[in-house]
């Protein structure tokens, strides 16, 4: 039997999901997420869908009447824009959005900066979509997912446990790793915590178990390569300096990363991150009006 003062993990997923209640998405993008990841999916059937949000459709319209895709006329219908666009643009732009909706109430503190937390989640997306399109094609639009909510953790406890995360990055400020300063606070850890919302939100469970192992890919019990590809994704954000996580220090890669690409003959290893993070910084800049868009967004 636990002791009253040590913390209970199921207590801690107790009080997020019956007392603080975490949001859901909104059905119109949970449905578009489950008819995009569904090959036989039409572009009339993803456009019905999206044209019952008022909302959506203007964003969906707004994005593929856009200078960077160039279309010779206007594009008027929602159809029109997902053949212009392609089913995971549409699939990954719904996604942020709802998320930076959901989240809308988040503040930033000395703590930890908001709108440089978005920053890094939405690099972070990218990294794993160009690592993914390489090494797991058939994953590229989960990948961009998993890269945006690896760490949504962290805005939970920001947001609800305010004053139990200020412990945990007084205690990284002490020389303690996030990762044990929440399991002294907190008895548990942001990915987690992640994780928990990823399944209320039922999200693939490549997404979940990605949020739930992405420091520790080689526990992962899925695709261990594809939870490598979003840890390599999010280390060289970091060292991008691409947005701020939260995280004090940037964590070296643990030498059972690299293992799992060496085991499925993947070519990444660690002398290839410089080669990784030029091939990112091309990707992110032909990305710029997507992330721009967002951005955009997110502000009104």
């Amino acid at each position: 039997m636990l002791k009253a003062n040590t913390p209970d993990p199921l207590r801690i997923k107790r009080i997020t999901e019956s007392i603080i209640g975490l949001p859901t998405l909104p059905t119109v993008v949970s449905k578009m997420i489950e008819l995009v990841d569904n090959p036989k999916t039409s572009a009339g059937s993803l456009a019905r869908l999206i044209s019952t949000d008022q909302a959506l459709t203007a964003r969906v319209l707004k994005l593929a009447n856009s200078a960077y895709y160039g279309f010779p006329r206007e594009i008027s219908t929602v159809n029109m824009a997902i053949v212009v666009l392609g089913f995971n643009t549409v699939k990954e732009m719904g996604l942020s959005l709802s998320v930076f909706d959901v989240f809308k109430n988040a503040e930033s503190s000395p703590l930890f900066d908001i709108t440089r937390f978005w920053e890094h989640s939405i690099a972070c997306g990218v990294a794993a979509r160009m690592l993914a399109r390489n090494y797991r094609s058939r994953l590229a639009g989960e990948a961009f997912v998993a890269g945006l909510l690896h760490d949504i953790g962290k805005v939970i406890l920001n947001q609800y446990f305010h004053a139990e995360f200020a412990q945990i990055v007084s205690r990284t400020a002490g020389g303690k790793t996030l990762d044990e300063a929440e399991i002294e606070v907190i008895g548990t850890s942001h990915s987690q915590i992640g994780a928990w919302l990823a399944e209320k939100w039922n999200l693939p469970k490549i997404i979940s178990g990605t949020i739930l192992n992405h420091h520790e890919p080689w526990n992962s019990k899925q695709d261990p390569v594809f939870v490598a590809i979003v840890s390599i994704a999010n280390y060289i954000c970091h060292l991008s300096g691409m947005g701020h996580s939260g995280r004090a220090t940037v964590s070296i890669p643990d030498s059972r990363l690299w293992e799992i690409f060496q085991n499925e003959n993947i070519p990444i290893d660690e002398p290839d991150i410089g080669s990784l993070q030029t091939e990112f910084l091309v990707e992110y800049d032909r990305s710029e009006t997507f992330v721009s868009f967002i951005h955009d967004n997110d502000e009104t």
